[in-house]
C-alpha cells in the first residue's frame, strides 16, 4: 500500500514538473513572438495627397544614406543659348 501511494505522489509531481516546463516553455514562445512584431512593425506615413506609405524596413535601413558620400561624380553642364539667325 506505501508503493501505491509513494507512486502516485510520484506521478503526480512528474505531471506537476511537465506542466511547468510546458508553460516555461510557451511563455519563451510568447516573448519570441513579442519581440518579432515590435521589431517588426510597419512604419506607416500618410502623404499630403492621402496615400498611405508603409515602409517594412527597419528605422536604421530607412535613414541609411543610399549613395555613400565619398561615391558619384560631378557632370560639369553648359548653358547653351540658341541664336535665331
Amino acid at each position: 500500500m506505501f508503493i501505491l501511494k509513494f507512486l502516485f505522489v510520484l506521478l503526480l509531481l512528474g505531471i506537476f514538473a511537465i506542466l511547468v516546463f510546458l508553460f516555461s516553455v510557451w511563455q519563451q514562445v510568447k516573448g519570441g513572438f513579442r519581440r518579432f512584431r515590435q521589431e517588426s512593425e510597419t512604419q506607416r506615413k500618410t502623404q499630403s495627397d492621402g496615400n498611405v506609405v508603409i515602409d517594412h524596413r527597419s528605422e536604421d535601413e530607412a535613414n541609411k544614406k543610399i549613395i555613400p558620400q565619398d561615391e558619384g561624380e560631378y557632370v560639369d553642364f553648359e548653358t547653351v543659348s540658341e541664336e535665331s539667325e
